[in-house]
């Protein structure tokens, strides 16, 4: 590494950190202030051996086309920056299958199919008689409209006011929690059908109501869909990181940073494991608040009074996913063909890849190696897991080099494997399911992400925290960004919005 300054350090190779340093590069215009020199130096640092955090896309064994997304698997087509990107990017894509008429839910100890939530007859839940024959995001999106009349219309200028200002039985819509809110509006147990057949835990728990209202509008919009990058979600930050390569800019594997400060100068001295200490014009921190939390506790930085607040803003949900692989698609024995299965079973969500291009419930003899997401679950039922993980295991993927298969990395303990086996067939009602002849596990509640995603905490007015987080103290060349202080969390548009912030009112770096 040269001696001189860097103009820009990033830390983090995440979606976030390497598209700020591309967008750096291929800018057509610059402001003066982020260079003295030209080129322009922008050097990005990653604890790990690769680009992508919370994105990992792996092959499994002898499924030549098929991906296993152990992170993010998937984008919303009302998501502009994301969705954009893929397109500069020149990546293909398909639509992602999550849920037809045909899919199973298994709650309660009942089996019914998606159509026969109509039927209440069907549904083993005491719902109100308004809220009987209606499915999890019917239910969501009729409480949210009692509780906001016509949200489902607003525009992001007008859910801006309505964060503001809107209040609920006298009280900001950020001084309450989502799940004290819908208990107001909802029965017990249509809440409670919603947590178990909704296929998430964290997300309907007690997270700022201001924030979580639209973050579900945006997921059940009727222009919403589901898509994803047929080379899988992974390749989309490794694309911009040869671009951002071509483009000049150099990336350092296993770097970790320690700490960070400020000197008298304006220029910020970074230690980072095996490098002497180095400066730089600029340092934008793209790492959630576990990662930020995890640095040197006498880093002055973290330490102010201005700052130390805002961290804590967020907190991070674990989640856990477990891929298993077989000889054929035996789901279809069960009638279904692709999406996903819903229980209030540990393995929650199950989903199917490999058989989607036969049509929904249509056998096929011929179909071989087919991958089941086994489980996909968040909050508590993460524990039911990791309670089965060999001791000491870790799937942070901060792994030494290798030429090993990366799926290796992730291998599934038997116990693991013998327990998912159980719950699928109790799922799909099956007496046999054959054996799988590879699994793969991903805990995300590990260090150094400390979950899958995060959420804003009550009482906390996002709009304000999302503005200061970029650049926290206006004296000192810091910034943060990422998905956790975003208005888009758990999603990669949400690393995308903090970045685009940064570059364009920070920096004044506008897109062409």
């Amino acid at each position: 590494m040269s001696d001189s300054v860097i103009d820009v350090a990033i830390v983090g190779g995440g979606v976030s950190g390497i598209y700020t340093g591309w967008r750096l590069l291929t800018a057509d215009l610059r402001p003066s202030s982020l260079t003295h020199h030209s080129p322009l130096n922008v050097q990005l640092f990653e604890l790990c051996d690769r680009i992508g955090g919370r994105l990992i896309s792996l092959d499994p064994p002898e499924m030549p086309g098929i991906k296993a997304e152990f992170g993010g698997m998937r984008y919303l087509t009302n998501q502009p920056l994301v969705a954009g990107l893929i397109e500069q990017l020149g990546l293909a894509t398909r639509p992602f299958p999550v849920s037809g008429p045909e899919n199973i839910y298994y709650v309660r100890g009942q089996h019914l199919r998606q159509s026969e939530f109509a039927n209440p007859d069907k549904v083993p839940y005491q719902v109100r008689w308004q809220e009987r024959g209606k499915t999890p995001g019917q239910l969501i999106m009729e409480a949210i409209d009692v509780l906001i009349p016509g949200a489902t219309k607003l525009t992001p200028a007008q859910w801006l006011d309505v964060k503001q200002n809107y209040t609920f039985n006298g009280r900001y819509l950020w001084e309450l929690g989502f799940w004290n809110l819908l208990h107001q509006v909802m029965s017990s147990e249509a809440y409670k059908l919603v947590m178990d057949a909704g296929g998430y835990n964290t997300t309907m728990t007690n997270w700022n109501a201001a924030e979580a209202i639209p973050w579900y509008l945006a997921d059940f919009g009727p222009e919403a869909e589901y898509r994803t990058v047929i080379d899988g979600m992974e390749s989309v930050p490794r694309t911009v990181a040869d671009r951002f390569v071509e483009a000049g800019g150099q990336i350092h594997f296993g770097s970790r940073l320690n700490t960070f400060r400020r000197r008298e100068d304006g220029l910020i001295e970074l230690q980072v494991d095996g490098r002497s200490p180095f400066l730089a014009r600029h340092l934008v921190l793209a790492m959630p608040r576990r990662s930020l939390e995890l640095l040197d506790d006498d880093t002055e930085f973290l330490l102010h009074p201005e700052v130390k607040p805002l961290i804590s803003t967020v907190t991070p949900h674990p989640m856990f996913k477990l891929f298993l692989c077989y000889r054929y698609a035996w789901w279809q024995d069960a009638g279904v063909n692709n999406g996903r299965s819903v229980t209030d079973l540990p393995v929650r969500q199950v989903y199917y890849f490999g058989s989607e291009a036969d049509g929904p419930a249509v056998f096929n003899p011929e179909l071989r190696d087919s991958l089941v997401m086994a489980s996909y679950d968040d909050g508590h039922f993460v524990g039911f897991w990791t309670g089965l993980a060999e001791q000491g295991h870790s799937t942070t993927h901060c792994f030494p080099p290798s030429d090993e298969p990366r799926w290796n990395r992730y291998a599934c303990p038997p116990a693991m494997v013998t327990h998912a086996q159980r719950q699928l067939q109790l799922v799909h009602d099956l007496e046999y399911i054959p054996e799988p002849y590879a699994a793969g596990f991903q805990d995300w509640g590990q260090d150094p992400f400390g979950g899958a995603w995060n959420s804003w905490n009550i009482h906390v007015k996002a709009w304000e925290v999302q503005e200061k987080m970029v650049q926290p103290l206006a004296d000192t060349a810091v910034y943060i960004i990422g998905e956790a202080y975003s208005g888009s969390q758990g999603w990669i548009e949400g690393a995308l919005e903090t970045a685009e912030v940064l570059l364009q009112q920070k920096w004044g770096v506008m897109r062409g």
